[in-house]
């Protein structure tokens, strides 16, 4: 249950963020230009906005854009953990693509995904940010490319996407927390 706390974050940070101009393009550099400054939950985006952006940069390669306040606002009534301290809970990302009729799928197991995953164009990685869960995690939504496999939002300050050669360089299936495709 949500308390009367949550629901006015999620309002004013609404508020907040409605007018912040991000562009029209790919979201990268979570702690960077004006991206850095937008809110969620008690914290800016630069310390807990990746799976908000990783769900905006995919709703994009899929031709169905919406504003990041939006897609942040829906999500964090069921997503966000501990008022943002920890971002949002990757599973919950499930539930905003079924809830947005988005064809996106989530798989928990990284050879799985690996293998589904070759054959699909755009997706979503979540994954712990080292071997401990103590350093946090990251999610960034990914493109194959016939150059590799593109990230976006890599971290806080690279601006632009990162190509890996495939998924298997630019992480191990022991920081593999789950994947998303999309059909």
């Amino acid at each position: 249950m949500r308390s009367a706390g949550d629901e006015m974050i999620e309002k004013l940070n609404y508020k907040y963020n409605k007018d912040i101009d991000l562009g029209t393009d790919f979201l990268n550099g979570q702690g960077s230009g004006s991206l850095s400054i937008c809110r969620y939950g008690l914290f800016p985006m630069s310390y807990n906005g990746c799976e908000i952006i990783a769900v905006y940069n995919l709703r994009l390669m899929l031709g169905k854009r919406v504003k990041l306040c939006d897609i942040a606002k829906k999500i964090y009534p069921y997503g966000s953990m501990l008022c943002g301290l920890f971002g949002t809970h990757p599973y919950a990302l499930n539930r905003y693509f079924k809830e947005n009729g988005l064809p996106v799928h989530m798989i928990k197991d990284y050879y799985r995904f690996r293998k589904t995953f070759a054959k699909k164009r755009y997706g979503i990685l979540s994954f712990w940010n080292g071997n401990t869960i103590f350093k946090g995690l990251h999610t960034v939504a990914v493109e194959n490319t016939p150059e590799g496999l593109k990230v976006y939002n890599r971290s806080n300050k690279k601006v632009d996407p990162v190509i890996y050669n495939n998924i298997d360089d630019y992480m191990d299936f022991s920081r593999f927390i789950c994947g998303f495709y999309a059909e």
